[in-house]
């Protein structure tokens, strides 16, 4: 979930990288506001130059000479992923389904190969939080405020951080990119430094406070929520923290 025109550019590199690492779905997460919001950029920022290609378990056409046996498109791993190919090698024929289905990829009913595929694939996710990053942290350090939020709250949050230090009151911002698999360990370090929370979101219900409480076992002290169909600014947010603001003086 980027907050930012650079974090876009890297959302969408990254995304391509971890799906065909993990070989499953990546979904960005954006709105209207970020996308129709204008701010210049330096060319340099966005350089192609130095995206990294990672194709994952991948076996080349060389590899697939090697192969002694059938290949096995489901085959069962220490990791949980089964190396692709790509389509054209005789080698490497094969075929699936949505239903759940052996190493070949026929289908089965069978209680002890279901368990193995679903262990198997959950093993994925197990990996990939290791790739999950903490959120952002801005401002003062041991603040008496912290601010949480995701996606394009980040230009708000930091905006806000910086109006209360400068009129003296200490704050940080913790913004979440990664958001599942949820980097559950790294968040919990920072959430037992903070002093008092509020998580500043753009829905209803508080999604993301919600996630961080289902994870941590932690729940934020405040929710600043906007769902009027407009985007949350600095002056919203100040409106909403006028009493924590003054709790905390």
């Amino acid at each position: 979930a980027p907050g930012n025109i650079e974090q876009c550019f890297e959302a969408g590199w990254r995304a391509f990288n971890l799906a065909e690492k993990y070989q499953c779905p990546v979904i960005v997460l954006t709105d209207l506001y970020q996308s129709a919001a204008v701010r210049t950029v330096e060319k340099e920022i966005l350089d192609f130059s130095k995206i990294p290609i990672e194709r994952g378990a991948l076996l080349t056409e060389a590899d697939l000479e090697k192969l002694k046996s059938e290949y096995k498109r489901h085959t069962f791993t220490d990791s949980g992923i089964s190396p692709r190919t790509i389509p054209g090698h005789p080698k490497a024929v094969f075929m699936t389904t949505s239903d759940e289905h052996d190493e070949q990829g026929h289908v089965i009913e069978d209680a002890e190969t279901r368990i193995k595929m679903m262990e198997k694939r959950m093993k994925k996710l197990e990996l990939a939080v290791e790739e999950m990053r903490a959120p952002e942290v801005y401002g003062a350090k041991n603040a008496e405020l912290t601010l949480i939020g995701w996606g394009s709250t980040w230009g708000a949050l930091r905006e806000t951080v910086d109006h209360l230090n400068q009129d003296g009151f200490s704050a940080n911002m913790l913004h979440f990119v990664d958001i599942w698999p949820f980097p559950e360990e790294k968040v919990t370090l920072l959430l037992k430094e903070a002093k008092y929370t509020v998580c500043v979101e753009g829905n209803y219900t508080g999604q993301l406070a919600t996630i961080i409480r289902s994870q941590t076992g932690i729940g934020v002290n405040k929710r600043i929520l906007r769902y009027d169909g407009r985007p949350i600014s600095v002056g919203f947010i100040l409106e909403k923290l006028k009493d924590e603001v003054r709790l905390h003086v």
